[in-house]
């Protein structure tokens, strides 16, 4: 499974891959809880994919122990955590700091899918104007919801894109203006209600550009190395393909970020030859540190189980073999190949031991460990998984973990981890 590189590069420095993890787990927050605001919290562990459902609070949560719904949802609408498309397209919880990079990267993306769709539905550069300066004369009045923004709109301003947009995902002319607007920072995405559980939007003019004073680098190259730092820093050591993997880079424009970003390599045993870090923190890497006693129950989706590329890294090589639901695919996978798994983890320390979920049926959160853990380590288990079902109960009506997740689906990935003990 260890990933080779090329023999003439030379590593700064050679580590086990216990020793990688060790780092993965406290770089992550999890090993204990980091200091900080939840906006400083999230810019050193890694923005968090908010896709409708629990697993946004249940990540943040998992660095910031205690956390409420509420405390998340403050941060957002005062703006010290945004909601923004960034990496892949995907919408993410972004530090109020890395928005502007974040903009112009997803902008970049964007813009080469975008120009050929506008052309493909005849929506011109004039129109696409027209389209956003009448959505910001509508905004001025308050926030309002796509639907409610093109019912507040002159008549005949905003145009159905009919069979040819739905094929390329246009409905009207006004998406893809709002989407220049926010890429422009003149207009901002709220979740509808407050709350970060959800995919509903409103859109509200920006008390404040978050371009004004922002020093982003002109040069895509250069955005692309400063996000290649970021990345390095939160998840390193990792690999090119794990950059790549996550930003939706190209290999070539993934392997000039990480040149670029002056990231020096790190060998990690059995993991690969080639894995980089920032300079700052091969100091950090030659210590001994103490053996972590966190556990911890993380989202599916978490970055710490798929940000190396699936779970295999943190997982005992005994365990690879245990098949799990897997994202987008009906057939699952296993522990040992998959990048995606589709069912919560445990943690003992840095390496995931077992899976959970909250069952609806018995209001209460379920998890099975793949060996008996040691008694105080259980006892830890229980109790977070006690207070975790207490979070969940008073703060949700459903742990779904995405925004077409059901009941019933959640109820079935309960019923696959209670059956795993049997």
């Amino acid at each position: 499974m260890a990933r080779k590189a090329a023999a003439s590069a030379d590593s700064a420095l050679s580590i086990t891959l216990a020793r990688a993890r060790a780092h993965w787990l406290r770089t992550q927050g999890l090993a204990e809880p980091l200091k900080g605001s939840l906006e400083e919290v999230v810019a050193a562990t890694g923005w968090v994919r908010t896709l409708g459902g629990v697993d946004v609070y249940l990540a943040v949560r998992a660095r910031a122990p205690g956390l409420r719904r509420a405390d998340l949802d403050a941060a957002a609408e005062a703006s010290q955590l945004q909601v923004v498309p960034a990496v892949r397209g995907c919408i993410y919880l972004v530090p109020r700091a890395h928005v502007p990079l974040v903009l112009r990267v997803a902008e970049e993306a964007y813009r080469k899918r975008a120009d050929r769709e506008h052309e493909k539905v005849g929506l011109d550069a004039k129109e696409l104007a027209d389209v956003a300066e009448a959505a910001l004369v509508a905004l001025r009045k308050g926030p309002l919801s796509t639907d409610a923004l093109r019912k507040a709109m002159p008549a005949g301003v905003v145009r159905s894109l009919g069979e040819v947009g739905k094929k390329v995902g246009l409905s009207s002319t006004l998406p893809p203006a709002l989407r220049h607007l926010e890429f422009e920072g003149k207009v901002e995405r709220r979740t509808e209600g407050g709350r970060l559980d959800t995919e509903r939007y409103l859109w509200r003019l920006t008390a404040r550009n978050p371009f004004t004073g922002a020093k982003v680098p002109a040069a895509a190259e250069e955005r692309n190395a400063r996000l290649a730092a970021i990345f390095f820093r939160q998840f390193g050591p990792a690999t090119v393909e794990d950059f790549a993997a996550w930003s939706a880079f190209s290999q070539r424009d993934a392997k000039a970020a990480v040149a670029r970003a002056g990231l020096v390599r790190v060998a990690v045993e059995g993991y690969s030859e080639a894995a980089y870090v920032p300079e700052d923190v091969l100091a950090a890497l030659r210590e001994k540190v103490p053996a972590a006693t966190s556990v911890s129950l993380l989202p599916a989706h978490d970055l710490y189980v798929s940000s190396h590329g699936g779970p295999a890294w943190v997982t005992d090589p005994k365990h690879h073999g245990i098949e799990v639901p897997t994202w987008g695919s009906a057939k699952g996978g296993t522990l040992g190949e998959a990048a995606h798994i589709f069912v919560r983890p445990v943690l003992d320390a840095e390496r995931l031991v077992g899976l959970w979920e909250f069952d609806p049926k018995a209001d209460d959160v379920v998890f099975h460990t793949f060996e008996p853990l040691a008694p105080k380590r259980r006892k830890a288990v229980l109790a977070l998984a006690e207070d975790t079902a207490t979070f969940l109960r008073e703060d949700f009506s459903l742990a779904r973990s995405f925004s077409l997740d059901n009941e019933d689906s959640v109820q079935k990935r309960a019923d696959f981890v209670k059956s795993l003990g049997k």
